[in-house]
């Protein structure tokens, strides 16, 4: 795979010199070509297994989901580029294979996209955001930021919700269910790494895919 971090400095390097950026404006670019970059390649790859599966929109909706998110509320991260796309891809078809697969009752997927939201509302208020040893969040002005951006997105999520079980329920379309779960289900996964035990979790799946690409690769 061809390394992201590379090509977004090289981008970031040009439109350095011919901006003439200082070095602080300079990193803020990197890092927001190599967000970008691989938020598309993600999703990208995420839809492509989603259509060899058969669950092209179930999966980019809880890629969206849990990307949109993650941007302002942060989140533990698999150590290499390649571990967090399948990371991703795991995430995002399985449960959404699950879903096309089981049949959905509307009492169960209130019960789940209630329970869902409020413990994400509350990890959010307790934990977000959640920054990274190479991208340390010292400001307490952007730690607020951040948080209420976070704030916003799940209440953005929560009308989405809410609208699509209203025209589930209206029209008894099990599909509109789904894609409200969906959508809670991308909210509680990020919501989760900002946990210990996400931590944990994500840190034994990047452990085993580490194990198996090194097999892989003798």
């Amino acid at each position: 795979m061809y390394n992201l971090d590379k090509a977004s400095n090289d981008i970031a390097i040009k439109l350095k010199n011919e901006l003439n950026l200082d070095n602080d404006n300079y990193e803020i670019v990197k890092y927001g070509l190599y967000a970008f970059f691989h938020m598309i390649l993600s999703i990208i790859i995420i839809g492509i297994f989603g259509a060899i599966f058969g669950v092209f929109l179930e999966s980019l909706i809880i890629s969206f989901a849990v990307a949109i998110l993650r941007k302002s509320s942060g989140g533990v991260h698999a150590s290499t580029e390649l571990n967090c796309i399948i990371v991703g891809v795991m995430i995002s078809v399985i449960p959404s294979l699950i879903l096309v697969n089981i049949e959905v009752n509307v009492i169960n997927t209130v019960i789940f996209c209630a329970l869902a939201f409020s413990i994400v509302t509350f990890l959010i208020y307790k934990l977000a955001p959640v920054d990274t040893p190479n991208k340390p969040i010292k400001s307490q002005k952007k730690i607020k930021r951040l948080r209420r951006v976070s704030f916003i997105t799940l209440g953005i999520y929560t009308i989405l919700v809410f609208v699509s079980l209203y025209l589930g329920i209206k029209m008894e379309s099990q599909n509109l269910l789904k894609y409200s779960l969906c959508i809670s289900f991308g909210s509680l996964w990020q919501g989760l790494t900002l946990t210990k035990l996400g931590n944990i979790v994500l840190n034994i799946m990047d452990s085993l895919l580490i194990n198996i690409l090194k097999m892989g690769g003798n």
